[in-house]
């Protein structure tokens, strides 16, 4: 099983998250996404229990990975993450579309 790697415990993450099915990617320009997107996507509770935000750049060429939280009946929540986009990195999630992802903390 492939992994995807998280910097922190974001508030996005539901229970079940740990394996998701990638649904989809998305290219996105970063300044075309709403703030209250980008607000959901990066916010996480820190040590001190404050909301934090993962900082992101004003723009740029990134994707947004549609992710499932795997069940066997399919009716698992859906969520997103971020990631910037490089052909070699598009290339690589999308032939992972369909397949179940161990997702990770390396806090």
């Amino acid at each position: 099983m492939k992994t995807i790697k998280f910097s922190h415990r974001y508030m996005k993450m539901k229970d079940g998250f740990e394996q998701s099915t990638l649904l989809d990617v998305l290219p996105v320009k970063l300044e075309d996404l709403s703030i209250r997107f980008l607000e959901y996507d990066t916010v996480y509770i820190d040590e001190n229990g404050n909301h934090e935000h993962y900082p992101l750049p004003t723009k740029g060429d990134y994707m947004i990975l549609v992710l499932q939280n795997h069940t066997i009946d399919y009716n698992g929540v859906m969520w997103t993450t971020i990631r910037r986009r490089t052909p070699e990195k598009e290339k690589y999630y999308r032939n992972l579309i369909g397949s179940v992802l161990e997702c990770k903390i390396t806090e």
